[in-house]
């Protein structure tokens, strides 16, 4: 009789459960089949961060006092912290299991994690080529009041869905202070490219991306970011329904805690379905679990290729036309490039504002405007090899912004923070 009474209590808690997932009124996102993520109660402040306070304690299979214990959980070990009931908390681990421990053994704190941005996004993507590399800073402290969203790229998934935990409180504390957004980028970066293997490996198993969902929540809600930006590339094209797969179940895990999910794209002006580049994003597929998309409108040209525009006008407003034939123009984000390429040795080699600059000074030359493509550009020779350089700079970006107010996007996002034309920030304030 007692294990009957038993069986129906726990019955009764994993249909609560479920409710709590399916009827959020913020999402109409199912809890996909399989996923190892528990349910949670927003309205009480879950999930929040603890940490095991006292010796070691069991981890238990039931709030109930006669619960099985499952594992065991070291003092000073980080947890998510999902529910309470009864004197205990329903918790997960650094290893994705979920249990239950003794309230009392576990100091919480709750961190206000919903997202602020409700206007126009003006974001930056903020990234260090080493230790207190202060370009990024010193950018973003003196743009702090016209740039409200903050992407650090500080963190990477590897093929099992373990998320390498680089937080930077640099520029997380200095946005926090000006009231600013922080979204934690996820990449597939290994060693110094975008790794289509490692990507492939852990988007197509399916306890991969449960434990890297796991994760980015977990870093979510520890650290107080108010969402993620998801950042894949190089993916194999064939691995379009995993790409999809693992938006549809990150978006089931996130939205029931107000947390934001974002991602940034490729560029694309048809349904391409085959290239490295793009074949892996069906932006149909992907418009129902994407809060925001930030296209990354640049590369037009790249290194590897021919010289031109990193970003012409015609190019990018295809690319946007395009995009929104899939989400609506509330969800769009255009990205901005703040730098250019300088071909001349068979390759473009990528040059910031700053190193353009001390291009044309060095050959005492003038930049021309290119009136088809809104950008300029200018030719110069060196060690009898002739160069040509095209960049991005404040014009540029104002002819852009005429697409942002044509079109009624979001917002902006530029890649990257501190390789800028420092007279950008007051052209997107303006262009709005």
């Amino acid at each position: 009789m007692q294990g009957n009474l038993l069986t129906t209590i726990l019955a009764l808690v994993f249909y609560i459960a479920s409710g709590l997932f399916g009827g959020n009124s913020n999402s109409n996102i199912p809890v996909p089949a399989g996923s190892d993520t528990a349910y949670t109660n927003p309205a009480s402040g879950f999930p929040r961060s603890g940490v095991v306070s006292g010796a070691q304690v069991n981890l238990r299979n039931s709030y109930l006092g006669s619960g099985t214990v499952i594992d065991t959980i070291k003092s000073g070990a980080h947890l998510l912290i999902l529910d309470e009931k009864n004197g205990y908390y329903m918790v997960q681990t650094d290893k994705g299991t979920e249990g239950w421990v003794a309230k009392w053994t576990v100091s919480s704190q709750n961190y206000s994690s919903g997202a602020r941005t409700t206007g126009k996004v003006i974001a930056g993507y903020y990234v260090e080529n080493y230790r207190d590399d202060p370009v990024g800073y010193r950018a973003l402290s003196q743009n702090l009041g016209i740039i409200n969203m903050v992407i650090p790229v500080s963190f990477k998934v590897d093929q099992y869905g373990t998320i390498q935990n680089n937080h930077n409180p640099k520029p997380f504390t200095l946005a926090r202070s000006g009231g600013a957004d922080t979204l934690a980028l996820i990449n597939n970066i290994q060693g110094n490219n975008f790794n289509s293997g490692t990507i492939h490996r852990m988007l197509s198993s399916s306890s991969s991306r449960a434990r890297a969902i796991n994760g980015i929540l977990r870093l979510l809600v520890e650290k107080g970011y108010q969402g993620v930006n998801i950042d894949f590339e190089n993916v194999p094209a064939n691995d379009r329904y995993y790409v999809t797969a693992f938006f549809r179940e990150l978006a089931a895990a996130l939205r029931p805690r107000n947390l934001l999910v974002t991602a940034s794209l490729p560029a694309k002006t048809y349904n391409d379905t085959s290239s490295s580049h793009g074949g892996a994003f069906d932006y149909g597929a992907l418009a129902p679990y994407l809060d925001q998309l930030m296209i990354m409108t640049y590369d037009e040209h790249y290194s590897g290729g021919s010289a031109g525009p990193v970003a012409s006008y015609p190019w990018v407003e295809k690319v946007i036309q395009y995009a929104l034939r899939s989400f609506p123009a509330r969800k769009i984000i255009l990205g901005i490039a703040a730098y250019g390429y300088d071909w001349g040795w068979g390759s473009g080699k990528a040059l910031n504002y700053n190193a353009i600059q001390s291009l044309l000074r060095q050959h005492q030359l003038t930049p021309k405007w290119d009136s088809v493509s809104r950008v300029p550009y200018f030719k110069y020779r060196s060690w009898g090899i002739q160069h040509q350089v095209w960049y991005e700079d404040r014009f540029s970006t104002a002819a852009k912004m005429t697409l942002v107010k044509k079109y009624s996007l979001r917002g902006v996002t530029v890649w990257r923070l501190g390789y800028e034309d420092p007279g950008i920030w007051k052209t997107i304030q303006q262009g709005f």
